[in-house]
């Protein structure tokens, strides 16, 4: 399966970055992009700070981010991501606990392509992200059941 823009390297390799501080999270991730068979790269920060210098690097397909972050938190990044030149256009997939409906009108309002409650399913994790990135396929139904948690 060949993705679009071809200035990507590694044949569509798609490159994700995932900013949260629970690495098992950048786990289901991963497992929930190779059930929708989106071919790619996963890089992980631990925390906000690390996260912001990664974005502002650019180059990413995706980024994933969580609302409570070390150091610095996930709306600031997502706001600095988004005033970046570099990653400015980068979808940002919000990923929280939270169910705070003010914090989601906010992060809507500075630019997130998406918000997705923790727990997710990651079959519903899989279909944003490869909509998002503009490929893969739609996830069989079984796949990825065993990290499922719910």
């Amino acid at each position: 399966m060949k993705g679009r823009g071809g200035s990507k390297a590694e044949c569509g390799m798609k490159r994700i970055l995932v900013i949260d501080d629970e690495p098992s999270v950048a786990h289901l991730i991963g497992l929930s992009l190779r059930a929708a068979k989106v071919h790619h790269t996963l890089e992980y920060c631990s925390d906000g700070s690390q996260g912001r210098v990664k974005a502002a690097q650019g180059g990413y397909d995706l980024i994933t981010l969580d609302r409570n972050m070390p150091l610095v938190g996930g709306a600031e990044v997502l706001a600095e991501i988004k005033r970046s030149g570099r990653s400015a256009d980068t979808p940002v997939v919000i990923i929280t606990a939270q169910k705070d409906p003010e914090f989601q009108k906010s992060v809507m309002e500075l630019g997130a392509a998406a918000l997705i409650s923790k727990p997710f399913r990651p079959l519903e994790l899989a279909r944003v992200l490869s909509r998002l990135l503009g490929e893969g396929d739609e996830p069989a139904v079984g796949a990825g059941q065993e990290a499922d948690g719910g």
